[in-house]
């Protein structure tokens, strides 16, 4: 096992160690598999794996998830969760993980609160943080812990370790949740759900491994990898006929092959009008997000997908929101420190926007957290606004040499 490799999964265990029992959000996928495995070889029965069986799961994978818990001899239990009861999951707006998430971890912690379990577990890691995933408000606001990330583990290494260690999940396909199958704006029903599954499931017994049939109302848009696109032209009457049985008017083949979250690809042109129809609005609340004001407008709220930040060096200053032409970022009228969201920093400084302190404060007055006497002498360690308790690691940018940068490597 490499070294880093080796530190990285030593790290692991420690912080499993710390917590003493768990409840792991268990799904049968590569991530969550990982981190169930080693949770259960070092805590035993105090390790709780759940798995949720809802529409959005499908079968084959709720039987897999069976079969590895087995094989693992993990604590499994299964729960039901019911995310299409809920109208604003079902509408479908962008920030949909965060109902699905929301629902999920609300029931992990419910059980974890019965059992004087402290924590709740999901499989998250680095790798996460590259796609838009506003399910991770939710563990924020449930305090659900993501010790893969927090360990700095890259989904690329979770592989490597489970094949290193006989975990079965090792190189199993990445796999998402079937609502993912439907552009954001579509409503999410049960007929449409068991459609995609059954579509997929048609190109799985074909031999295609990575694989998407994304639902455009009548419209199936196949994702398989580049090299097997013309493995679907050659089964293209068995295709065409299965999906057009399943209600597809229109069978179509994604030039650009399979990709993950390639529905994302359409958040930036969602019109006011489509989010005002997903209904994105709702404010949420935890110990560290607080009511949003009147004139915070829904497509700020669609933007940012979480509610309003109080400064994590002032704490009790609001963040102000700010919005230009190219770039959007909130600004803390105190010490004028700003708060990014993720990939807003990078555009901010590509594009070279220029920001100007609050009145009251000047250049050379601005709290600089890694001098000696930013408090008392003492640097400051900034909590991070969205994940409240979370510690900020301070990094150097090569971009901006001068400037001090806390990232929060669980939200980022």
């Amino acid at each position: 096992m490499q070294q880093e490799i080796q530190k990285k999964y030593q790290r692991l265990r420690d912080i499993i160690q710390e917590m003493g029992s768990v409840v792991v959000a268990y799904s049968g996928g590569v991530d969550s598999t990982f981190l169930a495995y080693v949770c259960n070889d070092v805590l035993k029965e105090k390790s709780i794996a759940i798995t949720a069986l809802s529409e959005t799961y499908p079968e084959k994978e709720y039987h897999s998830a069976l079969l590895y818990a087995r094989q693992l001899g993990l604590n499994h239990r299964v729960i039901r969760t019911s995310e299409l009861s809920s109208r604003q999951f079902s509408a479908n707006p962008v920030n949909r993980c965060y109902y699905c998430k929301q629902e999920l971890f609300k029931k992990l912690r419910e059980i974890a609160d019965i059992e004087n379990v402290p924590s709740v577990l999901d499989g998250t890691t680095l790798s996460d943080e590259n796609d838009y995933r506003p399910g991770r408000m939710a563990a924020c606001e449930l305090n659900v812990r993501s010790p893969l990330c927090e360990a700095g583990m890259s989904k690329k290494e979770v592989r490597e370790l489970s094949r290193l260690l006989g975990v079965p999940t090792w190189d199993k396909p990445a796999y998402a949740c079937l609502a993912s199958r439907l552009p954001y704006g579509e409503e999410i029903t049960v007929d449409k759900l068991k459609r995609v599954e059954q579509a997929e499931e048609l190109l799985h017994t074909l031999g295609f491994r990575n694989c998407r049939v994304r639902s455009h109302n009548n419209i199936a848009r196949i994702e398989v990898d580049i090299p097997q696109l013309h493995e679907i032209l050659k089964n293209r009457e068995t295709i065409i006929t299965k999906l057009q049985n399943l209600g597809f008017l229109y069978i179509t083949l994604d030039l650009e092959g399979y990709r993950s979250g390639s529905m994302n690809k359409s958040i930036s042109n969602l019109s006011d009008t489509q989010v005002e129809t997903a209904d994105v609005t709702q404010p949420r609340h935890s110990s560290g997000l607080h009511s949003v004001p009147q004139d915070f407008t829904q497509n700020e709220e669609f933007n940012v997908a979480v509610g309003l930040f109080f400064c994590p060096r002032c704490n009790n200053e609001k963040l102000h929101q700010i919005i230009t032409k190219t770039s959007r970022y909130r600004q803390c009228e105190n010490c004028g420190g700003i708060w990014f969201n993720i990939n807003e920093l990078e555009k901010a400084v590509g594009e070279k926007i220029r920001f100007s302190l609050p009145a009251g404060v000047r250049t050379g007055e601005t709290p600089n957290a890694e001098h000696p006497s930013a408090i008392g002498g003492r640097r400051q360690r900034l909590k991070c606004p969205a994940c409240v308790s979370t510690n900020m690691s301070l990094i150097k940018a090569l971009e901006l040499p001068d400037v001090n940068i806390s990232v929060c490597m669980i939200c980022q």
